[in-house]
């Protein structure tokens, strides 16, 4: 996948974190929240990951 799809699967992973954390907490859904936590830091992962990646041949 290119570097521009994994970034846009972080926004999204963040985008659908957002609302899991909200009603977990809200409803005291404690799987829903923690669901919510493992989203943000796989979506705060991805960033990091692909700076210290190396790029497909491009110099």
């Amino acid at each position: 996948m290119s570097e521009l799809r994994w970034l846009l699967l972080a926004l999204v992973l963040f985008l659908a974190a957002l609302p899991a954390l909200s009603l977990g907490t809200d409803g005291d859904l404690p799987a829903l929240w923690w669901a919510g936590l493992v989203l943000v830091a796989v979506a705060g992962a991805i960033p990091v990951v692909l700076r210290f990646a190396p790029s497909d041949g491009e110099d």
